[in-house]
């Protein structure tokens, strides 16, 4: 993981419109970065140990390692109930909002690009922690993607072999002959068998449909 400091997100005047969407969540990840110089030097520890207030920047840790787990990632719902029970607090409402000033120090309300779909979901969000999910969500997508086209390219390896197998390889050397039959057969959650690669060649070319192999 490259340890340069996360763009954060442009924010222009009271509007903010956050750089994920619901849905975009990082629910896999067991860390995050911490960018330790910038928190040791950060004003919310400065004037956490001023004002006497450490536990603050405890609570605060909690919340940030509870927002990478939220949709979407790096925010907070805007509720008092169910912020206490991220931070800790359980039930214990009047502890939780004695604290929450300082613990949610940085954080602001949000817009989500799709918020329509999810309707009185009010979120909160932090630029930092909010340009390292964005960094951190780039990532897991690149990575799920390059697991898909692995996927995909083990499919027509197989592909090719089985039509090879029922003497179609001319077939088998096109490309794009191979890539129709594997995601045809993909489509609908076959099995890479002789019987279906020869049904789905058929299928392809406008012949006659597959019923599936049981």
């Amino acid at each position: 993981m490259p340890h340069d400091r996360p763009t954060e997100p442009e924010i222009l005047g009271d509007f903010w419109e956050y750089p994920l969407a619901f849905g975009d969540t990082l629910s896999s990840h067991e860390w995050v970065p911490l960018h330790i110089n910038r928190l040791l030097t950060s004003r919310f520890v400065a004037r956490a140990l001023a004002e006497n207030r450490r536990a603050d920047i405890g609570t605060a840790l909690l919340l940030w390692c509870e927002a990478f787990r939220q949709d979407p990632a790096g925010t907070l719902p805007d509720d008092d109930p169910e912020l206490a029970r991220l931070a800790g607090y359980g039930a214990d409402l009047e502890s939780w909002r004695a604290a929450r000033e300082g613990a949610l120090y940085g954080w602001r309300e949000t817009h989500i690009s799709n918020q329509e779909e999810a309707p009185g979901n009010r979120r909160l969000g932090h630029v930092m922690i909010a340009g390292i999910a964005r960094d951190m969500h780039r990532r897991k997508r690149g990575r799920d993607q390059a697991r898909t086209e692995g996927s995909k390219a083990v499919a027509r390896t197989r592909v090719k072999k089985k039509l090879i197998e029922i003497k179609c390889s001319r077939a088998a050397e096109s490309p794009d002959v191979v890539i129709a039959i594997a995601d045809w057969l993909g489509e609908r959650d076959l099995y890479i068998t002789t019987d279906n690669v020869r049904a789905a060649f058929e299928a392809t070319r406008g012949g006659p449909k597959l019923v599936q192999v049981q």
